[in-house]
């Protein structure tokens, strides 16, 4: 009986070790794309990357009620209700140069417990995947290879 309850204690010892470098390898993968991603400048200049910016609104059930004012490239949308919670983004597009531009998506939520207001990686990684893809490919690659050295390291 002791000799089965040192294995099970063994296996479960491995198991664990195991789990802990897969989420290791995981949280590394992500970091890498989320840093990635809040630093990613377009090659291509606003105009090119904005409709793209839009549709992705429109995908995700967005209602878009402003845009270019002023010459700007910003878009709010409508709120959107899920329940208990109402959701809306505003996009921005602002030129790095003239063949260069950042976009970010900032996710606005409100409910009882109160509002919140963030950017949204997730949102924006979408778009790098849809306009520079093979942009996009490297940085998973990369994304890859850190999470495969960090479920190694110790």
């Amino acid at each position: 009986m002791r000799m089965k309850l040192e294995w099970i204690g063994m296996f479960l010892t491995l198991g664990l070790m195991m789990g802990c470098a897969t989420l290791r390898g995981m949280g590394a993968k992500h970091e890498h794309i989320e840093a990635q991603t809040k630093n990613y400048v377009y090659n291509q200049p606003a105009a090119a990357v904005w409709p793209a910016a839009r549709q992705i609104l429109f995908e995700k059930g967005f209602e878009v009620k402003n845009t270019g004012e002023a010459g700007m490239l910003t878009a709010e949308s409508e709120w959107k209700y899920e329940g208990k919670t109402k959701t809306r983004y505003l996009a921005q597009a602002t030129s790095v140069s003239d063949t260069q531009c950042r976009i970010v998506f900032t996710k606005m939520q409100s409910s009882k417990d109160g509002n919140d207001s963030e950017r949204d990686l997730a949102l924006e990684w979408e778009l790098i995947q849809k306009v520079e893809p093979d942009r996009a490919a490297q940085i998973k690659t990369e994304a890859e290879q850190k999470g495969e050295a960090a479920k190694s390291a110790k």
